[in-house]
């Protein structure tokens, strides 16, 4: 996907280019621009200048594609069945798809209830899935804070099921929660004063320390994967068996980034000959204390982390 577009009314400026496939993330403080920029890829802006262009198309007007907005928008003279069936009756998927996406998100019961009736996390489900009923191979995808009025279970369940869908189609993802970009997109594209400031892979983001990204990465313990952010991770010289610390790896110093208060060590870490890389963010006087230098076998511990899906 090719986005260049500017608006003099909005003051905006958007120029990025990334894969068709896959989950980009948007991300940025409050009023940097994430919402206008897919309103503006959808077309919504008469003043928009410049080109959209997707699966080396290039889009003009308003595009049909799949948009959550972070209002969640239903007819509300219509019951949730109704809406769904509208949906339906415009797309690629049946009546078992939407039964099985309501089942796995637990709103089966509001089919014959009015959006007015709803619950705003109620409402939030219903949209997701009807986001997804309308997701069609290679097809577009803009979800604006699909997540933020569901509980810590309930947001799980969505992102396990939009992991499923980003090998089919491009999904935009704008959200103010950083570990669920982390876990879930393949790019992430950080916008500062309605422009781009930045944009890389999600693996090279997490270590970049881009204005308020946290410096984490991505780890396979055990065939597990995990987030595993550097203010989680503390350095021991050896490994403590009297401990509660949950993960005490072996690893060796490979990168020392220091300031005067604080330090990044870069850590590699080898399991069945795979090299990985933790980040442990010290006190600078930790590196004086510890005594260490590049090459230095030392053993990071953390307690917890955001875990994903299983490793494949």
């Amino acid at each position: 996907m090719k986005i260049a577009i500017t608006s003099k009314r909005l003051k905006y400026n958007y120029q990025l280019q990334c894969t068709d496939k896959g989950i980009v993330g948007v991300y940025g403080i409050s009023g940097s621009g994430k919402s206008s920029l897919l309103d503006a890829v959808a077309g919504y802006h008469r003043d928009r200048q410049g080109f959209v262009e997707f699966n080396k198309k290039e889009l003009k007007g308003i595009i049909k594609c799949s948009y959550m907005n972070q209002h969640p928008v239903l007819f509300p003279h219509w019951t949730i069945e109704e809406n769904l069936d509208f949906v339906l009756a415009h797309g690629m998927q049946d009546k078992n798809k939407r039964d099985q996406l309501l089942q796995q998100l637990n709103c089966e019961k509001l089919l014959p209830m009015y959006p007015g009736q709803l619950s705003g996390g109620e409402k939030q489900r219903i949209a997701f899935v009807r986001a997804l009923l309308q997701i069609q191979e290679n097809s577009l995808v803009m979800l604006d804070e699909p997540f933020s009025a569901l509980d810590a279970k309930m947001r799980r369940v969505a992102l396990n099921l939009l992991i499923q869908y980003k090998q089919r189609c491009l999904i935009l993802l704008v959200t103010h929660e950083i570990s669920e970009l982390y876990q879930l997109a393949d790019e992430l594209v950080y916008l500062k004063g309605s422009k781009v400031s930045y944009q890389n892979t999600i693996e090279e983001a997490m270590s970049s320390s881009h204005e308020t990204l946290p410096i984490a990465s991505k780890v396979i313990i055990k065939d597990q994967q995990l987030i595993v952010y550097a203010e989680d991770v503390s350095i021991s010289l050896n490994k403590n068996s009297n401990s509660s610390i949950s993960y005490q790896l072996e690893t060796v110093v490979v990168a020392i980034d220091s300031d005067k208060t604080t330090a990044i060590v870069k850590l590699k870490y080898t399991e069945n000959s795979t090299e990985q890389f933790i980040y442990a963010r010290l006190m600078s006087d930790s590196i004086t204390k510890l005594d260490l230098v590049i090459n230095k076998q030392v053993v990071a511990c953390f307690k917890c982390s955001n875990f994903i899906n299983p490793a494949a």
